[in-house]
């Protein structure tokens, strides 16, 4: 899958530069019954809130170096260098969302995930890029699923996440393991898998090593989702 991405400073690049293997964070924010908020406010008046939504998201991603892909009307795509940053771009836009008016508030499901994808002219193309869309959709209306991918790599960063659950997604035989994360500021405790927890060891078996020996380069078990046309 190729995502379109906006105009760049170095877009002056060939346009025959191959395809780049590269390691990405991606965050995939759905609007949740999107078609029933259109019905309640009309065309204009929906569009009003999703516009506002949208620049709430672009304001939590640029200070973490949050890169748009996609904007679908209802969903945004972004790319960030490294997890940590599009972890806290997940919590910043759930709690953002969280202090506007009922009136203005809409409420979205996100998913985080990251892995190799190829950069390519057109923004980024691979199994990678579907996945975080495909982990958003398990979410609960405002909740951040975040995949074991993610748990791994910030593992001595101790995310606030919960045991974890088994999820099937769209295009992958197998089930999937992915954690919620606790975004809400009273929610200060660290709930994560302990080392002796069945969603622990079911982790270590997902990416094949333990989480304390994060391999940034080796995500295959969670990264199998079949490409598609689109997110």
């Amino acid at each position: 899958m190729a995502v379109r991405e906006p105009h760049r400073s170095d877009a002056h690049e060939p346009d025959d530069v191959g395809p780049e293997d590269v390691e990405v964070s991606l965050l995939f924010c759905d609007v949740v019954r999107s078609t029933e908020l259109t019905r309640q406010l009309g065309d204009r008046g929906a569009l009003l809130v999703i516009q506002e939504f949208h620049n709430l998201v672009l304001r939590a991603a640029a200070p973490l170096g949050g890169e748009e892909l996609e904007m679908r009307g209802d969903g945004v795509l972004l790319a960030f260098d490294g997890p940590g940053q599009a972890v806290d771009c997940a919590a910043e836009i759930q709690r953002g969302l969280d202090k506007l008016p009922d009136a203005r508030r809409v409420s979205v499901r996100i998913g985080v995930h990251t892995g190799q994808a190829l950069r390519i002219a057109g923004g980024y193309f691979g199994s990678n890029v579907i996945l975080s869309a495909r982990v958003a959709e398990q979410a609960a209306p405002g909740e951040i699923l975040v995949s074991a991918a993610i748990v791994q790599r910030l593992e001595a960063r101790h995310l606030p996440v919960d045991a974890g659950r088994w999820v099937s997604l769209k295009g992958i035989p197998e089930a999937s393991l992915v954690f919620s994360l606790h975004w809400r500021p009273s929610k200060q405790a660290r709930v994560r898998p302990g080392a002796n927890t069945a969603a622990h060891a079911a982790m270590v078996r997902t990416l094949g090593r333990p989480a304390s020996e994060p391999r940034a380069t080796d995500d295959k078990a969670s990264c199998m989702l079949a490409e598609r046309g689109g997110v």
